[in-house]
């Protein structure tokens, strides 16, 4: 009974995961989605948004997961392959690999116009691999903050 359980609750996040790759949610056309070369470069799909008053700026990181997602399955193409769910196992690595990707900001608040916050990335390499996706090798990108009031 609990294998059962077990295997069902899989399935279900694979749907459930599946559903927001074809369907997309998240921060639409922040980058150009690139196949031909085969690496995903993580960090093109993140941008920062700053808002408040100068000096008491606050920061936030936006993810494109959606463009992200569908270069590292290969493109919309492959994505729609992937709609029947009969490859679990293909569906489960990409799961794991988007799910090991993690950011940090270096300063989120008391920021001021012209100052720097740097986005940090990083990931379980060994989830990319066997999800046969490469991550590009930036690793941080530094974010100018503007607009603050």
């Amino acid at each position: 009974m609990l294998i059962h359980s077990k295997k069902l609750k899989c399935i279900m996040m694979a749907a459930v995961v599946a559903a927001t790759i074809l369907t997309g949610c998240g921060k639409a056309g922040s980058a150009q989605i690139n196949t031909e070369d085969g690496v995903t470069n993580i960090l093109d799909y993140v941008s920062v948004e700053f808002s408040g008053k100068n000096g008491e700026g606050t920061a936030w990181v936006n993810v494109d997961y959606d463009g992200m997602e569908t270069e590292m399955v290969g493109g919309k193409d492959k994505i729609k392959e992937l709609d029947d769910m009969s490859d679990l196992a293909t569906l489960s690595k990409y799961i794991n690999a988007v799910s090991s990707i993690s950011f940090s900001i270096d300063k989120n608040e008391g920021l001021s116009n012209g100052d720097q916050v740097i986005v940090s990335v990083s990931y379980d390499s060994s989830a990319a691999e066997s999800a046969g996706v490469t991550f590009g090798d930036q690793n941080s990108k530094t974010f100018e903050v503007k607009g603050l009031k």
